[in-house]
């Protein structure tokens, strides 16, 4: 018994980055250099540098996320960003319009999903949208009646949120949060 506990302790050493670690993707956008916004890790900030309207959409180019979506801000600055650090009323407008364009593409089986820093490769606040994952056990989660009285979480808090009882219900259990939509 001794052994798996200290296997599993183990394990979960591995999955779960400790709550010093830095965020995976170090930020190197220079938004007054449109040259610097080409990297992978930065290039959703050139994506939000093209815009016109507050909140965008994009389809996930990762061809292992063929159902995903991103909503993201226009709004954007240097350094890692996330949606809990937007500006209010900002953040609120960016979970409503994520919510609406959620429910048009996946009807009442939306999820909304926003990583930590601790695993997220782009600097540009994002959320990713898919149909929720029917193994994932959502029982728990805080319900809401309004984005806007979602809780404006740290870089390093995950976040998921999805419908139940006809309010959102919010997730902060875990750090990597896209894992519940479907791929």
């Amino acid at each position: 018994m001794f052994r798996l506990s200290a296997v599993v302790l183990l394990a979960l050493g591995w999955i779960v980055p400790p709550a010093a670690a830095p965020p995976v993707a170090d930020c190197p956008c220079d938004h007054s250099r449109p040259e610097s916004l080409k990297p992978r890790v930065c290039s959703l900030c050139g994506t939000a540098e093209k815009q016109t309207t507050e909140v965008y959409f994009l389809k996930d180019i990762n061809p292992n996320k063929p159902n995903r979506y991103l909503a993201l801000p226009k709004w954007h600055e240097q350094g890692m960003q996330s949606v809990g650090g937007l500006p209010e009323p900002l953040r609120a407008t960016v979970w409503r319009q994520a919510i609406a364009k959620a429910q048009e593409l996946y009807g009442e089986r939306w999820g909304l999903a926003h990583n930590s820093h601790f695993f997220r490769t782009q600097c540009h606040a994002h959320l990713h949208m898919g149909p929720m994952s029917p193994e994932v056990i959502h029982a728990d989660g805080a319900l809401y009646e309004d984005p806007q009285d979602f809780p404006a979480t740290p870089p390093e808090q995950g976040m998921w949120v999805h419908p139940r009882e006809g309010r959102y219900c919010v997730h902060l259990d875990r750090d990597l949060t896209e894992i519940v939509l479907i791929r």
